[in-house]
């Protein structure tokens, strides 16, 4: 005998497919399932320059740019 898979194969899929149809948009049509994190904007911030206190943004100094120190490593 087998042993009991994991978690079931979807319709259509052959057991060493990956069912990844949760990854793509909810609706290509609808723009809230299409909108992703702005690469050009401070991830501390988000592009405002100051921090919800209303201080400077320590990460990218006021700008609201994302720059070369933010990200990790």
């Amino acid at each position: 005998m087998k042993p009991a898979r994991p978690g079931a194969v979807g319709v259509g899929m052959k057991e060493h497919e990956i069912d990844d149809r949760d990854l793509t948009p909810s609706s290509p049509v609808d723009p809230a399932s299409l909108q992703q994190p702005d690469p050009t904007l401070c991830p501390e911030c988000q592009g405002a320059g100051a921090t919800a206190a209303g201080e400077t943004c320590p990460v990218c100094e006021g700008t609201g740019k994302a720059i070369g120190r933010t990200g990790g490593g």
